[in-house]
């Protein structure tokens, strides 16, 4: 991971930190093609190009060419200091199929070469659909007056709007804004979203803020204008990074947390369920404003109470080391089916078992249903297992027992039953 910058609020300063110390810069082509592959099995045709900057890369051209000929749409995290050189390469990619995501500081903060690369490639975008200029709220007192000025320059008329997200790297932090200073930086986002509509662009809220920060009136008008979306803004969902060694994370403002290989997982939407489940750890339990605890959105997990870098800086705090069971642990356990959870049997499309709990129903292999109808809070999981293979070794029908060896085999049973003790379906 490169950069050819050092921006106070990066929210990669973890992980930059953290390859630097290995002397790890770039990702290998035979590591892209991995995770190309990875792509086109998961059926995934689009793809985020980020840092750094990723434009420093020395095979990023190849890289990119092979993305746009696999059809996986692009977009291009960057901070407008690339090559002017490339501009010609980038001509000849459709707008369709290659987007630009800028973030570019106050013009103070560049030297003279530097600002005039950047307007130079400005230039250049300033005719192409499909980019974006950003800016990262990390001060009580933001200058975004340039971003108006850029935007009126270049017709740019696609803006995104975040906060910087809290990082933890060697002992230190990146600039971000207290989660206590939001509610007054409300006015700066109402400011910013005006100025925008006067310009005729549109602005998109990029990560998670707490409900509160904005009033009814305030909140009213950021949705209508679709600045916010409740779905986006309020509750963060895994966002999936890929660093050079396979490694992946949730989230920059999470990078500390739960990394695995892409190896671990067969497809995006599985490694997508393993961070959302262990997100449950941290997230909605630990909370930034003290507030927070009890408040109604939180209690019905409308708001997770900002940036999810918020609770994990919470629980840090607390002395709190957030890991979740490991498989010995989890066997170990003594669940307890919920008693207001049901097994259901259902004969069409084909035959089916689910659990039912509070409207929802999850569907379930007969052999993990013979499991689970065990745990009465006596038996640890590892016996429940044991038991239900007995029973089914005893049994006359072969099939059963090779069906049940099949899930354990496949391990599909523990994933199921850390799903069900997050969805409150076991109690232990």
């Amino acid at each position: 991971m490169r950069c050819n910058r050092a921006c106070s609020y990066c929210f990669a300063k973890e992980k930059l930190n953290s390859y630097s110390k290995q002397r790890i810069k770039d990702i290998t082509l035979e590591n892209f093609n991995k995770v190309l592959d990875f792509l086109l099995t998961s059926s995934q045709n689009v793809l985020q190009l980020a840092g750094g900057e990723p434009t420093l890369h020395p095979q990023f051209k190849e890289m990119l060419l092979t993305l746009i000929n696999k059809k996986i749409r692009v977009n291009i995290l960057s901070n407008a200091l690339w090559d002017p050189n490339l501009n010609e390469f980038f001509s000849q990619i459709s707008p369709l199929a290659l987007g630009f995501l800028l973030n570019v500081d106050h013009p103070k903060t560049y030297s003279a070469s530097e600002w005039s690369t950047i307007e130079k490639n400005l230039l250049f975008l300033s005719d192409r659909a499909n980019v974006t200029l950003s800016f990262n709220i990390h001060q009580t007192n933001p200058d975004y007056a340039y971003i108006f000025d850029l935007t009126s320059k270049y017709n740019f008329k696609n803006l995104r709007l975040s906060f910087s997200m809290p990082v933890n790297f060697a002992g230190r932090k990146n600039a971000y804004l207290e989660i206590a200073d939001y509610e007054s930086a409300a006015k700066h986002v109402m400011d910013f979203t005006r100025k925008a509509e006067a310009q005729g662009a549109a602005v998109g809220m990029d990560n998670a803020v707490p409900i509160c920060m904005f009033t009814p009136e305030q909140l009213s008008e950021l949705m209508i204008k679709q600045v916010i979306e409740p779905a986006r803004n309020f509750v963060c969902y895994p966002a999936i990074d890929i660093g050079p060694d396979l490694s992946i994370w949730r989230c920059f403002g999470t990078s500390k947390l739960f990394n695995k290989k892409l190896s671990d997982f067969r497809s995006i939407e599985e490694i997508c369920e393993y961070y959302q489940r262990v997100s449950q750890l941290y997230q909605f339990k630990y909370f930034p404003l003290k507030e927070c605890e009890t408040c109604e959105h939180a209690k019905e997990r409308r708001c997770q109470g900002g940036c999810i870098g918020f609770a994990e800086a919470r629980s840090e705090e607390l002395g709190i080391h957030v890991s979740e069971p490991t498989e010995n642990e989890l066997l170990e356990m003594k669940p307890k089916l919920s008693n207001k959870a049901t097994l259901r049997n259902y004969k069409l499309p084909s035959p089916t078992q689910t659990i039912y709990l509070h409207g929802a129903e999850i569907e379930i292999s007969p052999a993990v249903a013979g499991i689970v109808t065990l745990f009465d809070g006596t038996k640890t999981v590892r016996q429940a297992i044991a038991a239900e293979m007995q029973k089914t070794t005893l049994s006359s029908d072969p099939d059963a027992l090779d069906d049940l060896l099949i899930d354990l085999s496949s391990q599909e049973l523990l994933p199921i039953i850390r799903r069900l003790l997050d969805q409150k379906v076991l109690l232990v």
